[in-house]
Formats: structure tokens, sequence, C-alpha cells
């Protein structure tokens, strides 16, 4: 295996001493407009308690989006404050009556008294919106906030030049064409690869500006994906819309000129009429809102017929003019014709190409450098397949020497249930007509496993809707309590620690107008009101042909015995039960092994799916040895965790909790002062994303070295706190982390590490292959020609699974007098490996990968499920 020292990661910084002057056209949202359209607002959504009302103008945008080609829009809402608002930036003014024109049909699309429409209409004119110009040059320190918006579009603009082209190989170049983004710019390959043989994709990169803790220096990361692109006819959701890039000959609106670049529009799933034989005619149309608002411009008739596109999505992408693209989601064909994602072969030529491209102005940073600082004395500190004894051990210790576990599964189920019991907690499991027979008792020297085998079909069925409930909203919340009741009913409340592990369709059994019938989270919720904890399991699936058999010539794991010893490994993590303690550290790092906080916070936007909006802050503590997990929020003292997931259950699962930061901050005040109180060897573990916006004190711009701040004044110094460090993680969510490979003198590959961002205090984080990503084909390009390990030539292969690893951001934000940053930045790193029964590194630290799994006692799978599908659909 070849060995790497450096990590090459996709981050370009402006170059010293270069200028970067650039001109722009700023339109700011009209102040005089506000009263009106609050008014308008408060009508359409039937608004009376007087309080002030913010002006949605996310179907407006969605509409320029869809229309104007190369705007950036900046404010997706208005404020209730006085003021003009920075809205859209563009290279050139597009006419104010083009715009308008938009303005207005969104104005009348509004379900309002026509009254009130016709009021809002009066109250504004075109001659409100002023282009403004303004020339900054990007580069000055003084332009910093203008830049972090200017700079990605300004990369974009650079980079899809006609004269510029990605060269894959000699013969192929990649041209590439801006699109429509939420954050930052995006430009995107066209014409798409793979047409001709049915397998159609775009490489896309995705461009933000970023900044880092302790500097002024801005960032500008490159993240290099796909989109897939689909190649024939094939199902829609129902539950969310789907993509459309268009590409007009000739603009959609007067006034505007021609644009190579693409707009973006959504298609949905709908029911257009009845048929002749009386069944439903579901088909696709443009998104309703949106062809609302089209419709007045007088645009919708220029776009595709939705039915067609769907029909043949292929003949739109081999269009030279006018060309649409449908994109493509996992699920929508049986049959994928792309895998997800690009391969480092496909990814370097991208930003070797940039590199080249973006000079003088924007300079690739160099190779970070390796940081050999390793604290645990062993180098996995998880254990995959604990010593049972020790396993029975430590679960009697937290259970009181019983635990309870109910088995709501089918014959096949049951049996692999029952070997996984045996092979994790080392004691023979009776045997399945046994346990049919009557309940067991299983008792180790420390343990007794009580076995209860439920046919309790009641519990497991599809959720029954009440369709004369209108709202969605109410409906699923009531059948959710239905369920729940009747499992109280046909439950006993459990009298000793508990887990049920129930048998049940996944993802595929309910999807599509099955969505809402999905019970899991019902089951969840009920068993909780009984003292169960839960854990799901899949149906036995029966292979269609017989399993290859491995290069050693061992036989391959069957997939069904090893999703239930996933099952019986997650019934031990949601116990808390570790089997062997965390190692001790090396001598000549740190003097002792530290208790470990993290502080999450569990989020529930409020939405159509169930109404109601969570925040609920927790926090996660583990000893210093690893054996004893509390948790706590803010209305639950701490607890151990198998108690604590009952227990905030009940507290918050239908709860409509929102709480102001002030509150939330109060909390981590809290939590932080009760562990350093008891232990003053403490590592605490924070995520940026998930957490500042209720602990702005970790924020970029608020983080001070070696300072705990909670919005009280100044912040106070981290040696106040006896032995607590802090380090601050930053994932790739919003792509705030940037992409990475390793590299040496000779080829570029993997490797696992910590790496220096800065020298100091900042460090990356990378993990080792997982082993759900073992059929991952290294080197393979979906583009061009490739060399397999062998050193055969292969043609571009479209369906190559491949995996990228992520880069995990480091900041050890606070530690003691005589600390050496680099082993609390490689312990942290080390945790990756610390949760117990798992064969991978987690994204996250182990105390953090808890607490977000907290979570999922309440949030319902429903919304993780609509979180996935409403996701953006690049595939990095």
């Amino acid at each position: 295996m070849p060995t790497y020292d450096h990590m090459r990661v996709g981050a370009f910084r402006l170059t010293a001493d270069t200028v970067m002057r650039r001109t722009y056209r700023l339109l700011r949202f009209p102040a005089t407009w506000k009263p009106a359209l609050r008014a308008l607002s408060a009508a359409a959504t039937r608004r009376t308690n007087g309080e002030p009302v913010r002006i949605a103008i996310t179907a407006l945008n969605s509409a320029l989006t869809a229309l104007v080609p190369d705007l950036l829009v900046v404010a997706r809402k208005v404020s209730v404050e006085a003021g003009d608002e920075d809205w859209l930036y563009s290279y050139h003014p597009v006419p104010p009556r083009a715009l308008f024109t938009v303005i207005a049909a969104w104005i009348r699309a509004h379900e309002a008294p026509q009254q009130v429409i016709d009021q809002t209409l009066t109250a504004i004119r075109a001659d409100d919106l002023v282009w403004r110009e303004i020339s900054l040059d990007l580069a000055d320190k003084d332009s910093r906030a203008l830049a972090f918006r200017l700079l990605p579009m300004e990369a974009a603009a650079i980079l899809t030049q006609p004269t510029a082209g990605c060269p894959y190989g000699d013969t192929l170049i990649a041209q590439f064409r801006r699109c429509p983004t939420d954050t930052g710019a995006e430009i995107m390959s066209w014409p798409p690869f793979g047409t001709d043989s049915g397998a159609p994709f775009s490489v896309t990169t995705r461009i933000t500006a970023q900044t880092h803790p302790f500097s002024n220096d801005l960032n500008l990361y490159l993240h290099v994906g796909t989109r897939r692109w689909m190649p024939e006819f094939g199902s829609l959701s129902m539950q969310h819309g789907h993509n459309v890039f268009l590409a007009p000959t000739l603009p959609y609106l007067p006034g505007l000129s021609n644009s190579r670049h693409f707009t973006k529009a959504k298609i949905e799933l709908a029911r257009l009429g009845t048929r002749a034989d009386g069944k439903p005619d579901w088909g696709a149309r443009w998104d309703d809102k949106l062809a609302r608002l089209l419709a007045e411009t007088g645009c919708l008739a220029r776009l595709p017929d939705p039915r067609q596109l769907r029909a043949n999505p292929l003949d739109w992408l081999h269009r030279d003019g006018d060309a649409a693209a449908l994109v493509y989601r996992t699920g929508m064909l049986k049959r994928e014709q792309v895998s997800a994602g690009l391969s480092l072969t496909d990814r370097a030529p991208v930003l070797d190409w940039a590199e080249q491209i973006l000079a003088p102005h924007l300079t690739l940073t160099p190779p970070l450098a390796r940081t050999n600082a390793p604290v645990y004395t062993t180098t996995r500190t998880n254990t995959p397949d604990p010593d049972p004894v020790r396993l029975c051990t430590e679960a009697a210790n937290l259970t009181g020497g019983r635990l309870d576990i109910e088995l709501f599964t089918g014959e096949q189920s049951t049996q692999h249930t029952l070997d996984a019991l045996t092979a994790r907690l080392g004691v023979v499991m009776p045997t399945l007509a046994e346990l049919r027979d009557a309940p067991r008792i299983v008792a180790t020297d420390k343990l007794a496993v009580h076995l209860r085998l439920l046919a309790l079909p009641e519990i497991t069925a599809d959720l029954e809707p009440d369709r004369d409930v209108t709202s969605r909203t109410q409906r699923r919340e009531q059948a959710v309590t239905d369920r729940a009741e009747r499992i109280q009913t046909a439950l006993p409340a459990a009298e000793h620690p508990t887990i049920a592990i129930v048998e049940i369709g996944g993802l595929d059994t309910y999807k599509g107008p099955r969505r809402a019938m999905d019970p899991k989270f019902a089951i969840r919720h009920g068993l909780l009101r009984t003292g169960r904890l839960s854990q799901f399991l899949t149906p036995v699936v029966t292979p269609t042909r017989p399993p290859r058999t491995r290069k050693d010539g061992s036989e391959p794991a069957d997939p069904n015995r090893q999703r239930a010893i996933s099952a019986v490994n997650d019934l031990l993590r949601q116990l808390g039960v570790r089997a062997a303690p965390l190692p001790n550290p090396k001598p000549g790092t740190i003097a002792r092994r530290p208790a470990i906080l993290g502080l999450w916070v569990i989020r529930q936007n409020e939405g159509d799916v169930w109404g109601t909006t969570r925040q609920v802050p927790v926090a996660v503590f583990i000893d210093p040895t690893g054996h004893t997990i509390m948790v706590r929020t803010p209305d639950v003292e701490w607890t151990p965790l198998h108690r604590g997931l009952l227990t905030i259950g009940r507290q918050h699962v239908f709860a409509n909790q929102r709480r102001a930061p002030q509150e939330i901050t109060r909390f981590v005040e809290q939590a932080i002062r009760e562990v350093v109180g008891e232990y003053p060897d403490t590592l605490l573990l924070t995520h940026a994303q998930n957490l500042r916006a209720g602990w702005s004190f970790i924020a970029n711009t608020n983080l001070v070295m070696d300072t705990l701040g909670f919005g009280t004044g100044t912040s106070t110094p981290i040696g106040r706190f006896q032995g607590l460090r802090h380090v601050r993680i930053r994932t790739d969510v919003d792509n705030e982390t940037p992409e990475c490979y390793a590299v040496n003198d000779e080829q570029s590959g993997h490797s696992q590490g910590v790496w220096a961002i800065d020298g100091h205090r900042m460090f990356g984080s990378t993990g080792s292959k997982p082993v759900t990503a073992g059929n991952t084909i290294h080197g393979a390009s979906k583009i061009t020609p490739w060399l397999n390990r062998a050193g055969e030539t292969k043609p571009p292969n479209p369906k190559a699974d491949v995996w990228n690893p992520q880069f995990i951001e480091l900041t050890v934000a606070g530690i003691q007098h005589g600390d050496d940053p680099r082993h609390w930045a490689t312990l942290a790193h080390e945790l990756r490996w610390a949760a117990p029964y798992v064969n991978s590194p987690t994204t996250l630290p182990w105390p953090l990968h808890l607490a977000k799994q907290i979570g999922e006692y309440l949030i319902p799978t429903e919304v993780d499920d609509a979180d996935l599908a409403s996701g953006d659909e690049l595939d990095s």
C-alpha cells in the first residue's frame, strides 16, 4: 500500500498583493414596498394576531431563477425592519420592466382577496427597482463582506468563459456553464457525458466562500461531483418536486439578453384529471406555485411540456437549442445507469484545471502535512467484536443484572437474531421452537436475559390515516397517537430495562403513496410510552442468485445475518454498553484520560410533515473510561443513556418547543460548569453547523482563542475552567469543508490521518474507507479509459461505485497552559473510531455521534426521509 504524508484540498486563497477589481450591479429590495407586501402576506396566510409578518419571497426567487439567468439571489426573505435590503446581483442590469412583470405575476398568484392584491399592485412601481453599480477590489480586506458573496460568482464566470475548458485525457474537453444554486456559485459541464450510451451525467463544481476562525483570510472551496440525468421514462415522487435545468435559445422575458447559462424550475407528480376508465390520471406538471406565476407572466407556454419531458428526457438532452434536463434521483429507475459520485481519477483534473485558470488572482492551498501525534495507546478505540464476558458484565452494571428483550419478528428473523445474541453475549440462546413455546431466561454469571417472542400484528401493521381529517399534519399526528395508544393497551409497562426488536419493511416498502402508512415512528413512540427502547429489523430477503465466493476462498457474509447483528449491536448501543474501556494516553501526550462532553441541538423545523418545531439541546457526558454515559436536556437532569432516551422521548416527542439562542446558551454554560465541577479534565466537543445558531460564540467571527463566551459580555479565559479543553468540529454540511485527496511524489489516493491546516490550531481529519464501500473500484473513471490494478485498460464505466473521504475540520479552540494543540486535535480524531460495535470511523467523534442519534426518539423517520428526498441532487 502506498504511503502518503500530504493531503491536497480543494481550497483557494487570494494571492498576496493581488488586485481583483470588478464591477457589478446590485438591486436592493425597496423599503417602500414592505408595508403593502406585509399586508398581502398577512391576508394570504390569514394572520390576524397583529404580529409582524415577514415577506416570504421564495416563490418569487424561484420564478426569477427559472426565467432570468445569471442572477445571484442573496435575500431569501425580507425582514420586518425598515430600509432597503440587498436582493439581487448581476453583471449586467436586468431591465426593471422585465423584473416587474415577474413581481406583479407573483403578487397576483397570492391566495388573497382581490382587493388586497389590487392595493398591493397600486403601491409598487417598476421605477422603484434601481440597479446600482458597485465597483470593488475583491482582494481588499475592507471588501470581505461583499467578496464573500461575489467571489464564488466571479470564479464561476472565469471558469465558464467560452475559451475555457477542462481537459480529460488528450482529446476530451469539458465545457462548463453556470447554473442556479442556493449558496455560492455552481458550474456544470455541458453537453452531458454519456448521452449516446443512455447513461447521461454532467460534472458539477460547487464554489463557496468560507472563513476560518482566528483569521481574516477568505477561502474559496471547490467541490466536484456529478449531476445525473434521466435517460428514459421513470417514476416521480409524490413527496417532492424534481429539478429541471433549462437552456433556452431565446430569453423567456422581453428585454433580456441571450445567455448560454442555465435556469432552473421544478416538475411534480400530480393528478391531472380522470381517465376514460374512471381512474385518476396521474402525470407530470410544472410545480403548481411556479406554474401559476409563469402563467401570469405569459411564459408557461415557452417551457417544455412536462409530460413529454418525462416521457423522452434523452431527446431534450440531445437538443442544441432549448435543451432541458430532468435530474435523476436514486429510485426513479429500477436500474441505475450512472452511479453516484466521481472518483479521484475524474475529480483531480478539474482541480488541476481550475488551478491554472484561476491564477494569478487565486492560488491553490499547498498540500497539508500529516500530523504525527497519536494519543491513544491503540490505533483502534472501537470494539467491533467485544469480549462477551466483559460485555455481559457492563450490561449487568447498567441494567441492574436483568435485561428484557422482546422479539416482534418472524421465524427467520427471530433465528438470525438469536444467533446474533449468542455471538455477542457468548451464551447459547434458546431455539426458535423453545422460544415459541414460552418466554425463556438465559443467565450468565452477571446478566440474566429474559427473552419473549411476541406475535402482535396490530402493532406493526400499516398506519391508517383518517382521510376525513383535512390537515395532513393533524392526520399524521392522529395516526401516530392512535397506534401508540393501541401499543399501550396491548403491552404492560416495562418493569425492567427492555428493548424490543421489531421486524418491519424499510424505505422501499413505504414510498410514494404508501409513505403516510409507514408506522416506524408510531411504533417507536408507542413502545417508548410503555418504557421500551426499540430497534427495527428489515425482513429476511431471499437472494436471487448464489453469492460470489471471496478471492481468498471464504464464503461471503450473509446479509440477513449481518442485519441481525447490526440490530443487536444497536440494541447494546442504546443501552450504553461498552465492553472495553477507552485506552490510556501515550506517555508524553496528555496527562490522563479526560472526561468527554458533547453538545448537540436536535432540530426539526416546522413544516408540512408534523407542523411542530423542536429545538432540543442535548448534552452527552462520557466518563474517562468510556463505560459511563449520561445525557441531559434543559428539562431532564443527568441520566444514564438508556433511561435518558425514554425520559427525553416522553418529554419532547410532540412538544412544540421554540428556544431562543439565549436559552440554548444558558444550557450550554450550565452543562459545562456541571461537568467541569466533577471532572477537572474534560474535553468539550461541539459541532459548528449544528450549535452556532444557539451558541453564537462558536461561530468563526465570534470564536476567541482559549476563551469561552456565554453572551454576557467579555469572554472568560478557559483557564478559569479547570482542565477544560475545547475542540470544535466542522463537517461538509453546506460545503463548509473542502474536498480532499492524499498525494505523494508519485501518485494520489486516500489516506486516514490528521493534517495541519494552519500549523497551529486548525487541523483536518480523514477516515478510512468504510466496510460499506468495499465494492468501490479504485481509479475507475466515468469519463475516460482507465487502468485497473492489473494494468489493464478499461473503458469508461459510468456505473462504477466510488468512495471519497470527507474532510473533517478540527479547531482546537481552547486548551490549558502547556498543552500541545496537536494532541487534542488527534484525540478528537481518534474518537471517530471510539463508537463500539462498528468497523469503520463515524463522521463525528463518539459523543457527538451519540447525541445526534438521540434524535431518533424525537424526530419522525418520515421527517428524516423527507429531508433526504428534498435535498440537493448533487453526488460528490
